[in-house]
């Protein structure tokens, strides 16, 4: 009997282990966008950032006003995928998650086939939404 029961359950467990597989390669097939956008007042003071994940390392690099630098990339199984980004103009810096599974949900439509986030660098902190006109302040200049 316990050898029944031992098999029934090993099979559910396929069973439901299946269904989920299914629907993560769902989620997994939606790609994201992160643009990363200068709106600071002046070129005079550059921005200069470096972000990285940690399979992928963009390096350092400058922003001037008005540029927009973007990324793709699609979710892990496990929803564990995280960029960050460290950001230096003049004296002021600061380092945050620029995406994580947290963030997510500020990314355009669900139902796209990209959803995009917009950092916007502004002279009071960083601001993040789904287009780069409604956005929301996340951080501020350390």
């Amino acid at each position: 009997m316990s050898l029944i029961k031992n098999f029934c359950i090993l099979l559910l467990t396929l069973y439901v282990v299946n269904i989920c597989s299914e629907a993560r390669v769902v989620e997994n097939n939606v790609r994201f966008e992160v643009h990363l956008i200068s709106d600071l007042p002046n070129n005079n003071i550059p921005l200069w950032f470096h972000c990285a994940s940690k399979n992928h390392d963009f390096g350092y690099q400058i922003l001037k006003v008005g540029d927009d630098f973007n990324f793709q990339f699609t979710l892990n199984f496990f929803e564990s995928t995280l960029y960050f980004s460290h950001f230096w103009w003049g004296k002021k810096q600061n380092v945050f998650d620029v995406f994580n599974r947290h963030l997510k949900d500020y990314c355009a439509d669900p139902e796209a086939k990209i959803r995009t986030c917009y950092w916007k660098v502004q002279e009071d902190g960083f601001y993040l939404g789904s287009n780069p006109d409604i956005t929301e302040k996340m951080h501020d200049w350390q």
